[in-house]
């Protein structure tokens, strides 16, 4: 090995070492919760046999381990005919990506089909049972009128099987008749 390979090869060593060291002191200042990688208008759907279960979108994400922080969300349930019939819209969310629960935060509305709409301050869905949690404050209101509010609630995305969890309260347009006539 002549001079020149000697010392082209201590400059390499010299060079990877000072690269290395670099890749180091950038990976120590970045913050700890920066994501792998960003994301602008995600869309994942969530099937089962084939058949299309839920979609949802997003306007950005920051993808970290098993976590998946999205902005502007918005969750799409279909039934077996793949046809929508409930959608859910939050400012904020995040899926994870082992489970596929989704927790949504900050003013999350869900509007179904048959326009019952539901207001919370935040919201669960547990993927396996195709359930919707919450313990925050809830309001629902039906296309009759009917406007119920509460605290914490257990429901289906179709908003057909409702159980609020802690107080509650209400309105109803039903009028009962006289029992005198």
């Amino acid at each position: 090995m002549t001079k020149t390979d000697k010392l082209i090869l201590s400059l390499l060593a010299v060079l990877c070492t000072v690269i290395g060291c670099e890749d180091k002191e950038i990976e120590e200042r970045l913050p700890k919760d920066t994501p792998k990688v960003f994301l602008e208008k995600l869309s994942l759907t969530e099937t089962k046999s084939g058949q299309k279960l839920w979609t949802l979108t997003a306007d950005r994400a920051g993808v970290y381990d098993e976590i998946i922080k999205a902005e502007e969300v918005m969750v799409r349930f279909y039934d077996e005919d793949e046809t929508e019939f409930s959608v859910l819209n939050a400012p904020r969310g995040e899926l994870n990506t082992r489970t596929h629960n989704i927790l949504v935060t900050d003013n999350v509305v869900v509007v179904t089909s048959d326009s019952t709409i539901l207001h919370a301050d935040s919201l669960f869905w547990i993927n396996d049972s195709a359930k919707i949690l919450t313990d925050s404050y809830v309001k629902i209101m039906k296309k009759d009128g009917t406007v119920i509010e509460g605290r914490g609630l257990k429901t289906d995305p179709r908003l057909s099987r409702i159980e609020v969890i802690g107080e509650i309260k209400g309105l109803s347009p039903i009028v009962l008749p006289d029992i005198r006539k």
